[in-house]
């Protein structure tokens, strides 16, 4: 392991922790960064938060863990993102970059000369992501969203890296668990795809702070840390969680407003009306029905919708 630990100008020595405010090449915002340099040589951990902009308590479960972190405790090394896309955080924009938007979540590994979303992505790739063996992305129920708390793992096709990303979606210890195959732009997927572990974690919803929420991340980063080997203690093992085996979104094919039928978390039959998209004189332009037996993981709750985004996402 390295004696001195440098990212963007911030540097940490063996059994410290720097943080600050710190610039990456091309982007014009700066962005928070935690680095936690252990005493002891170990693997290299990223936590990431806000990557969209008002996922408000998985931000707050970011920013908690890179102040309670104690690099006395630490095997290894852990840099704590707890926002990313600051310019979406300032401007409090649903799902996009203010400046292209751009989805940041849909444009790894982004472009050294691109566009603001795609610059971003590059540069925290290249300073970060490329050099984990572990990664957890937080995310959770944007300002329009509400959400039943999953995580997901990337299904790579090997076996064996497959099944320690399983484990380690499983030691975060939310209720649903989730292989998802590719899905492009993805950072976790990214990470994954270069053979290292990596997850995405969804808690809280519809841009509102839930403390509660945000401490259940809090521990399940802490929880996949120890899994790790990175922080001493035993790994708690979370009875009852379910995996799940397929999932589905389904997108409005119209702008206008969205009277969903159903309830976050209602289970539902194929062909079942889940509701409708009118425009603003209240005529009906799309009848949403369920394309499977299921229940709903994720359900929009805003009025207003655009043409291609989601309604709801089913599972089972």
């Amino acid at each position: 392991m390295a004696s001195v630990w440098e990212v963007a100008g911030l540097v940490a020595v063996p059994g410290q922790k720097a943080q600050g405010m710190v610039t990456l090449p091309g982007v014009e915002r700066q962005l928070p960064l935690v680095l936690v340099h252990g005493a002891r040589n170990g693997p290299m951990a990223v936590i990431t938060g806000g990557i969209h902009g008002c996922e408000y308590t998985s931000i707050e479960a970011a920013i908690q863990l890179g102040r309670d972190l104690d690099p006395a405790q630490v095997r290894g090394r852990v840099a704590v993102l707890p926002v990313v896309n600051v310019d979406a955080f300032a401007a409090r924009t649903v799902y996009l970059h203010p400046a292209d938007k751009k989805n940041l979540n849909r444009v790894f590994p982004g472009k050294e000369n691109g566009t603001e979303s795609e610059r971003l992505a590059f540069q925290v790739l290249q300073s970060l992501l490329r050099h984990c063996d572990f990664m957890i992305d937080l995310h959770g129920g944007d300002m329009n969203e509400a959400l039943v708390p999953h995580t997901y793992s990337f299904v790579t096709g090997n076996q064996a890296l497959d099944t320690k990303a399983q484990a380690f979606a499983k030691a975060m210890g939310l209720p649903y668990v989730y292989g998802r195959p590719k899905s492009a732009g993805l950072g976790y997927e990214i990470v994954a795809s270069a053979g290292k572990v990596a997850i995405l974690a969804e808690a809280g919803q519809q841009g509102i702070l839930d403390p509660v929420q945000a401490g259940i991340l809090l521990e399940g980063c802490r929880n996949c840390l120890r899994l790790a080997g990175i922080l001493p203690g035993e790994v708690v093992v979370h009875a009852g969680q379910t995996v799940l085996q397929a999932l589905s979104w389904t997108r409005s094919d119209r702008f206008g407003a969205w009277y969903p039928a159903v309830q976050l978390g209602d289970r539902v039959k194929r062909g079942q009306k889940m509701g409708e998209v009118r425009d603003l004189l209240g005529n009906v332009l799309q009848e949403s029905r369920a394309d499977m037996d299921g229940f709903v993981v994720v359900l929009i709750t805003s009025l207003a919708i655009n043409a291609g985004e989601p309604l709801y996402i089913l599972t089972n």
